[in-house]
């Protein structure tokens, strides 16, 4: 921001509390200035504005999934966070609302951001938030860059942000935006120029996957890759647009073919991670060649089992692998939010037990040794968490006083103690 020293800025609230509505702000941009008087007539107060988080983590969770943006995410998160600038930064993409569908970058930064409600699911266009990068580049339609006190929010004018739109190629509808969020080098022209330059190859990767389903009409019509759900009490298997529920036994054999080797399982070794007991490799034939028969009839052909050795011929998708990818690629919080419940938890099959013991210890040593204190938290309210003395101390000690999560694990630590 280019805001100048805080007498600045106080300049500007009391021209823009008292003042004739539409003045230029003394010394300020005309950017900023248009901005502060919108927002002054949107009611908003510089030092009450706290953008509303409108998704929870369902909503969230679909509206990424449903979103242009999805498929061009590592290519952004390339160009704007693994190249960096040389300074701790934010990288946050919204839809073209202004919410805010992905936040990410160094851990220290979005532990402070949380603190003006700049998280994934906060809404942050410029009628709710006041004059900020994401929103104000959305209300002008057009790249731009505000520097710490030039933000309208008081909460915000630490903070400086360089913002750009994201175009469909092909119709010119605008997406979302492009943001890099951080200290002051964040509103100089080079990190502007930066986030332009990611916005060009976006765009240039949409107009590619556009083009290409212009030229092979029908890969725009195929559908999803199956996908088995086994996190939650109920295992169900999604395929050719329905969702069905799937026997145990089933989801047990379809998860342990999905995360055996590549070369394929012998029935003896299905029958030693499907039961302690001696099943019969006969059984386990048997069982088999029920799954197939109901693969080809739900997954009209997309999933099948091949002969023995037995492994899966066709793509399926697991929530429960999904979430270990995010873990493992460092979105902890995505996948605290994805945790539905323990994996097959009806479940006694060796194989099955064992996933579920990682899954379970991956997912609380993500939360306890990140950085994530939003995901810390998260985690402190699912089964597991709720009973785990360790992570209320833990809470205890990362938050601060008066922070109502604090009080929260304060409460819960007592009771785990008492």
């Amino acid at each position: 921001m280019s805001a100048g020293p805080s007498s600045a800025r106080e300049d500007w609230l009391a021209s823009s509390a008292g003042g004739v509505e539409g003045t230029p702000l003394p010394g300020a941009r005309e950017l900023v200035s248009s901005s502060w008087w919108r927002a002054r007539s949107s009611g908003l107060d510089p030092d009450r504005v706290l953008p509303p988080v409108l998704a929870d983590a369902a909503d969230l969770r679909a509206r990424r999934e449903a979103h242009p943006l999805a498929a061009v995410l590592p290519t952004a998160r390339h160009l704007l966070l693994a190249e960096p600038l040389g300074v701790p930064v934010l990288m946050a993409v919204s839809d073209r609302d202004g919410t805010l569908l992905w936040v990410e970058g160094d851990p220290g930064l979005r532990r402070a951001a949380e603190a003006m409600a700049f998280v994934e699911g906060a809404r942050w266009s410029e009628d709710v938030a006041g004059t900020n990068a994401p929103g104000t580049a959305l209300a002008l339609n057009r790249p731009v860059r505000v520097r710490r006190g030039e933000h309208y929010a008081t909460a915000v004018s630490g903070w400086s942000c360089s913002a750009a739109p994201v175009r469909d190629p092909l119709t010119g509808q605008v997406l979302g935006v492009l943001d890099l969020t951080g200290g002051d080098d964040l509103g100089r022209e080079r990190a502007l120029e930066l986030v332009r330059a990611a916005v060009g190859a976006v765009e240039g990767e949409l107009r590619v996957a556009a083009l290409r389903r212009r030229l092979v009409p029908r890969a725009a019509d195929a559908p999803a890759p199956p996908r088995l759900t086994v996190l939650g009490a109920v295992p169900a298997l999604e395929a050719a647009g329905q969702r069905r529920p799937l026997s145990l036994r089933h989801s047990e054999l379809l998860l342990l073919l999905r995360t055996g080797p590549a070369g394929g399982q012998s029935a003896a070794q299905l029958a030693a991670d499907l039961d302690d007991r001696e099943l019969a490799p006969v059984s386990v034939r048997a069982e088999v060649h029920r799954l197939r028969a109901a693969l080809a009839e739900r997954t009209r052909g997309a999933l099948d089992v091949s002969p023995a050795p037995y492994r899966l011929l066709g793509t399926l998708r697991c929530d429960a692998l999904d979430l270990r990818e995010a873990l493992r690629a460092g979105r902890t919080r995505e996948a605290v939010r994805a945790w539905t419940g323990d994996l097959l938890p009806g479940s006694d099959a060796p194989g099955v037990r064992d996933l579920r013991e990682e899954l379970r210890t991956e997912l609380r040593s993500a939360v306890l040794e990140g950085d994530d204190d939003q995901a810390l938290l998260e985690f402190s309210r699912t089964a597991p968490g709720r009973g785990d003395a360790v992570v209320a101390h833990d809470l205890v000690a990362r938050l601060q006083p008066g922070d109502p999560g604090r009080a929260e694990a304060v409460a819960r630590l007592h009771r785990l103690r008492g």
